[in-house]
């Protein structure tokens, strides 16, 4: 691949960081009981400590890209790099639950600054015949800390402690900061000298805020979560409208109505992630409650996807040098179909071997689909949109796993009830299973038809 030598350190910055994120998120809840232990956290705050961390990314991943536009795409990734070491930093000290589930919260805002801010920063520097390239190793990146996060995160809680994990990768964002600030000097904005669109960014918010909640709360009070989502709908219906009439907006709507190659390609990414994001959820439950596998050893067979997609990544690169990346897109989004109907066969007298391949299926699918997707939808924007592509880019895939999240809590319901995944109800699990593998599959033929009916535009 032909990194320039200019755009090295740029590119080892923003993949350190795209690395540090997933590994945190995939680490902090390999190790939530020894959190919860050492916090005297309930069973309830141990789960609002993920879910504020994916609302601080969901709320300011479009005002990101914006920002970044207005103010420099460089100033923004190096406000959101120290925002997450410090209140990482801070994180280690923490002796108390709601404290520390605000912090999360802090921690996701900076999340999201640097992760859509990194994916501009890449686009605008790399030339035209090389972006998928620099892509392609942001992404491995990515994938990388997704798989290396529950061990390496569960060899330093069982050897230093679990705060250790915070202060080790404070200090590596303190490394990227360094490494970005005495050796990147362009800042990449498109936007300077125009107002920042705070009220659009607070409906957005408040949609986002509505949604997150919405979707966690569909088990235990299912009456309040129909009326978040309710109220979702109206406010993010209210934000269209905004964004419509705004001079100046965060997301520019019209740009989805003008542009059919960038609004199918966005819709193929939302309509793909609402289809696979499940899938970890329901394996990690088969292997551990239907097969008997430890934590230890479910973590390492479903880590076995995000190595696939670490490895593939880079293939997908280089094939769009080859081929038009529409047509790899297209290959990615059916074998993750494949992958899907492969998983509605699995059962509980399945070899583990059918669970490998469908792993292999999705996450070979995921790389060839995301990679050349991401860099159509960042190229058909235009230059001066970057920044609002590439927050769109994350907005739309924190959407589609809440909405799989979503699809997945009711189905659960009508089979469960309000009893847990356990031995006496396994039967009804693995029933839920195969009915919601075979709706994903049905949505994965909707992505198929945005990609087709993108290639041909």
């Amino acid at each position: 691949m032909g990194i320039e030598k200019r755009h090295r350190p740029l590119l080892a910055a923003i993949c350190a960081s795209l690395f540090c994120m997933p590994f945190m998120l995939a680490g902090v809840n390999a190790v939530l009981p020894a959190i919860g232990e050492s916090l005297d956290a309930s069973a309830r705050q141990l789960g609002l400590i993920g879910a504020f961390y994916s609302l601080g990314l969901a709320v300011f991943q479009l005002a990101s890209g914006s920002l970044g536009d207005i103010f420099g795409r460089r100033r923004i990734f190096l406000s959101g790099i120290a925002i997450f070491a410090v209140a990482g930093a801070a994180l280690g000290f923490v002796r108390s639950a709601p404290l520390f589930i605000a912090l999360r919260l802090l921690q996701g805002l900076g999340g999201a600054m640097f992760n859509a801010s990194g994916l501009a920063l890449l686009a605008s520097a790399a030339p035209p015949e090389e972006r998928a390239a620099y892509l392609g190793i942001s992404g491995a990146a990515v994938y990388a800390g997704i798989a290396c996060g529950p061990p390496l995160a569960g060899l330093v809680a069982g050897s230093l402690g679990w705060r250790w994990l915070f202060w080790g990768n404070a200090l590596a964002f303190a490394g990227v900061f360094l490494l970005m600030k005495c050796t990147v000097r362009q800042e990449w904005r498109t936007a300077e000298g125009q107002p920042f669109d705070l009220t659009g960014c607070g409906i957005y918010g408040c949609a986002m805020i509505a949604l997150t909640f919405g979707a966690s709360e569909l088990a235990e009070q299912p009456a309040l979560a129909w009326g978040l989502l309710a109220a979702f709908a109206a406010l993010l219906a209210l934000f269209c409208l905004r964004e419509l009439r705004s001079r100046y907006p965060i997301l520019d709507i019209r740009l989805l109505a003008r542009n059919r190659v960038f609004a199918l390609s966005s819709l193929a990414a939302f309509v793909n992630y609402s289809s696979y994001f499940g899938m970890l959820f329901f394996f990690s439950l088969y292997l551990q409650v239907g097969r008997g596998l430890g934590v230890e050893e479910a973590g390492l067979v479903l880590a076995f996807q995000s190595v696939v997609q670490a490895v593939t990544t880079p293939v997908a690169a280089r094939l769009c040098k080859s081929w038009q990346p529409g047509h790899v897109s297209a290959v990615g989004v059916a074998l993750c179909g494949l992958g899907l109907a492969a998983a509605a066969l699995v059962d509980l007298d399945s070899s583990l071997a059918l669970v490998f391949v469908v792993q292999a299926l999705l996450g070979a699918g995921i790389s060839l689909f995301a990679l050349p997707n991401t860099a159509i939808i960042l190229e058909s924007a235009g230059q001066e949109h970057v920044g609002q592509a590439a927050g769109l880019t994350g907005a739309v895939r924190t959407a589609g796993q809440l909405c799989n999240m979503v699809i997945i809590t009711l189905t659960l319901g009508f089979f469960l009830g309000n009893a847990p995944v356990g031995p006496g109800t396994l039967e009804g699990f693995m029933r839920c299973m195969r009915v919601d593998l075979i709706i994903f599959c049905v949505c994965n033929l909707g992505a198929v038809g945005c990609v087709l009916a993108r290639n041909r535009n």
